[in-house]
């Protein structure tokens, strides 16, 4: 992929997450992330099929950033906590509530799935409680996919409170639940 192609996709990729800062996905048009973009119709067709497609793209971007900067993040669940706080309007803007023809927390679950998978094989993060929880389960796949459900809810818990639970409580209880369920 050519310079200009990488940078014209990350172009449209963070046109829709500011978008998605300040209104929900059903509400925003391919115009609206053209203009945002600072591009044409055409050139957005040119990458991607439509609104949804470009939202897959988005979730893998996020993914990336997200595992690609966990180098300050003590545990799995600061990071998790880090990246709600950042990306509070773009949960809030992207939950079933504003939803119409899609609930897009599968795809918000399968970041998270896939977080806690790179981060249950990373040899660095095997003190994290959550991460000795999976390693020490007699069915990891299982367990991830119980810790997953169970981040998730606190996610719709935290959206349904407009966020305001601090992060520091999130983190505290988030991780005494981890901790005593490991013991």
């Amino acid at each position: 992929m050519s310079q200009v192609t990488q940078r014209t996709e990350k172009s449209i990729i963070t046109a829709i997450i500011s978008l998605l800062q300040k209104k929900p996905f059903e509400k925003i048009t391919v115009g609206d992330i053209c203009d945002e973009a600072l591009i044409n119709h055409s050139t957005f067709y040119r990458y991607f099929s439509d609104k949804y497609e470009l939202l897959h793209s988005v979730f893998s971007y996020l993914l990336d950033d997200l595992i690609n900067n966990t180098s300050n993040a003590k545990t799995i669940v600061y990071q998790i906590a880090d990246f709600m706080e950042k990306n509070s309007n773009f949960i809030h803007h992207i939950s079933p509530q504003y939803q119409t023809k899609a609930n897009l927390y599968p795809e918000f679950r399968s970041i998270l799935q896939d977080i806690v998978k790179t981060k249950s094989k990373d040899p660095n993060s095997q003190k994290d409680p959550l991460i000795k929880m999976i390693t020490e389960s007699d069915a990891p796949e299982l367990m991830i996919s119980f810790i997953v459900g169970g981040l998730i809810g606190l996610v719709e818990y935290l959206e349904d409170n407009d966020f305001k639970v601090s992060r520091t409580k999130f983190i505290e209880f988030t991780e005494n639940f981890f901790t005593k369920w490991s013991k």
